[in-house]
């Protein structure tokens, strides 16, 4: 038998017991804001790139950086890694 789903035990009203967190979750800590960090992502002609920045912002479409003094969005699909660096 396959799981594909992970749900808490239903109540007895068949809900699950664990309210559903509302908004979107997103995929690096609120706290990396304004930290330095190494990114590796996917670049418009498909290679592998590898950069540092300051984390600007966070967006349901994925993150926003200050890389090598550019605003730069990447999109979270594009993104293989991201690492803070400890100043």
């Amino acid at each position: 038998m396959e799981i594909l789903e992970v749900m808490t035990a239903p109540d007895i009203n068949g809900q699950p017991s664990l309210p559903r967190r509302p908004g979107p979750k997103g995929l690096l800590p609120s706290t990396w804001v304004e930290r330095t960090l190494k990114v590796s992502y996917v670049d418009e002609c498909g290679r592998g790139v590898e950069s540092s920045g300051t984390l600007l912002d966070l967006y349901p479409f994925g993150p926003v950086l200050n890389l090598s003094g550019e605003k730069t969005a990447l999109a979270w699909e594009c993104l293989r890694a991201v690492t803070l660096i400890n100043d």
